[in-house]
């Protein structure tokens, strides 16, 4: 049995999956940051609390949906 997905049913996948998958990216990145000693690697404070957020943001679901991402990177 095929099951076909609406576009946005399409959309919404595609965006969790994303979500996801930048999760588990900036998981994987703060937790060799945080691994690493000070002479190994040195992180400007603004990068690094950015890198929190998105973390954060992530795991709480606050993402941004694609067309408002779309009009965002557009300005």
């Amino acid at each position: 049995m095929e099951e076909t997905l609406s576009k946005q049913e399409l959309t919404d996948l595609v965006e969790r999956t994303i979500d996801r998958r930048m999760e588990v990216w900036l998981t994987q990145l703060m937790d060799a940051l945080i691994g690493a000693s000070e002479q190994e690697i040195e992180l400007k404070p603004d990068f690094a609390a950015s890198l929190r957020r998105s973390l954060e943001q992530s795991r709480s679901g606050q993402g941004m949906d694609l067309e408002t991402f779309r009009e965002e990177t557009k300005r």
